[in-house]
């Protein structure tokens, strides 16, 4: 006898259909999804790849229309041609306004002269993020906000001699597809010309350059010279300061590096000299610091009988004996240096440096003017009050300077703005045991003793 079926049962028996027919369709929609991700990522990949291959071909068009225009500029061609046309979905352009450079020589012979103030001009190829530019006769590449140099410009320092032969750039517009070069004008001499000549003797060289991709410009300043470059965000430029060759040489009772003497009550003492260009003891003094904190220094203390360099953190305002009979002595002081008294005996000399404020009551008084130095970092300034006497070479370029009273310098100071209060006649004497006392300062930074400066324009027009 056969039992009834479950009441449910009918309900189960095409379950083996629909599970074939699920399957089906779960593979379809996998199918269906995995191949719009393959094909999307896939896309995204290849467009990548394109734009990555039509940069490349851009950058050496870059390269070509950069050695190209050199040849044009510079007279070895009348005309040359660069072909855009297989560089993909970029575009190509020309902005004749953007970039400026500017150079200056502050403080020289004729006080602050602008040799050339002139804007670059511009070829950009743009593509996604990527720009490629050709300016001031170098190739540069900006990702975002960063940039690069992919060829160097036409800045040239080797040995003294800064170079710029600066070639501008102009056009009425471009397709894109192909350019050619031709030269518009006659290439100017700026310096030296009729009124200014080589070599340069006094002053500093700045050499800035306004432009899109100016921290690119400013690594290449930074490595063709090993100098200071400063940044000016604001206005994305660069400045590069070179100076001419110290001549070492203190032949001035007074000399002001900021431009100003003044003297309330006289005229300045003579011979005195406004403008001058010194460098900054501020590298030396922070070596020095640097060596005794290294370990290379005695230990400091007021009577010094023994040649060597002695060190200290503390502000100094006693008084201080030194003997050089045993050789040259050194006083590093990474504070202020304000002794009562600093006397001096022996054949040999001494040299100060000092982190802060300097003044003196008597320093080396009667002695050899030839055997004190004292170098003040840009951070301190210096006063003498009363009838203060300083006997010796007295450097420090970028501070200022206060003589307050009826006090007596006999030697030589060199400083920042020097101001006199007081009646400065018969206190100040000069003294030519200072004038060719060496300080070794300055020695990092890069010399310029010969300026080549020109302009070229070329025109970039569809060729």
């Amino acid at each position: 006898m056969s039992m009834p079926r479950p009441p449910l049962d009918r309900f189960g028996r095409d379950r083996t259909g629909q599970s074939e027919t699920l399957a089906v369709l779960l593979l379809v929609a996998l199918t269906v999804v995995g191949g719009g991700t393959v094909l999307m990522f896939g896309a995204s990949a290849i467009d990548d790849a394109t734009a990555s291959v039509d940069v490349g071909k851009a950058e050496h068009a870059m390269t070509q229309l950069d050695s190209k225009t050199s040849l044009v500029a510079h007279g070895s061609s009348d005309t040359q041609r660069v072909d855009f046309g297989r560089t993909g979905r970029g575009t190509t352009a020309v902005d004749e306004d953007s970039g400026r450079m500017i150079v200056r020589i502050v403080n020289g012979t004729n006080g602050n002269e602008t040799i050339l103030d002139e804007q670059l001009g511009t070829v950009t190829y743009e593509r996604g993020q990527t720009t490629l530019a050709y300016q001031g006769g170098g190739v540069w590449r900006r990702d975002g906000n960063g940039s690069t140099m992919v060829s160097p410009p036409e800045f040239h320092y080797q040995r003294g001699t800064l170079t710029l032969p600066l070639v501008r750039v102009e056009s009425d517009g471009i397709s894109g597809r192909s350019v050619r070069i031709v030269q518009r004008n006659e290439t100017a001499g700026e310096f030296p010309n009729a009124t200014r000549s080589n070599p340069l003797t006094k002053g500093r060289v700045h050499v800035t350059v306004q432009s899109d991709y100016y921290r690119a410009w400013g690594t290449y300043f930074e490595e063709r010279t090993s100098g200071n470059v400063t940044y000016d965000h604001a206005n994305e430029s660069a400045t590069i300061e070179l100076i001419t060759p110290f001549k070492g040489e203190f032949d001035n009772i007074l000399a002001s590096t900021g431009g100003s003497i003044t003297a309330n009550g006289g005229d300045p003492p003579t011979p005195s000299e406004t403008g001058t260009d010194y460098p900054s003891a501020d590298g030396r003094i922070e070596s020095r610091i640097d060596d005794c904190l290294g370990g290379g220094c005695e230990g400091w203390t007021t009577d010094v009988d023994d040649a060597g360099t002695y060190y200290t953190e503390s502000d100094v305002d006693n008084d201080i004996t030194v003997d050089t009979s045993g050789g040259n002595v050194g006083l590093v002081v990474n504070g202020s240096f304000d002794p009562d008294s600093l006397d001096i005996t022996g054949s040999n000399n001494v040299t100060v440096y000092v982190r802060d404020d300097a003044a003196f009551g008597e320093a080396n008084a009667g002695g050899n003017p030839g055997d004190l130095r004292v170098l003040v970092h840009s951070s301190g300034e210096v006063d003498m009050d009363g009838n203060a006497v300083f006997v010796g070479l007295l450097y420090a370029p970028e501070s200022e300077v206060d003589l307050n009273g009826k006090g007596t310098i006999t030697g030589g100071l060199v400083g920042g703005n020097v101001d006199i209060n007081g009646q400065p006649a018969n206190d100040f004497d000069h003294d030519s045991r200072v004038q060719d006392v060496e300080l070794d300062v300055g020695s990092g930074e890069p010399r310029v003793l010969y300026l080549h400066v020109s302009v070229t324009t070329v025109e970039i027009e569809d060729g």
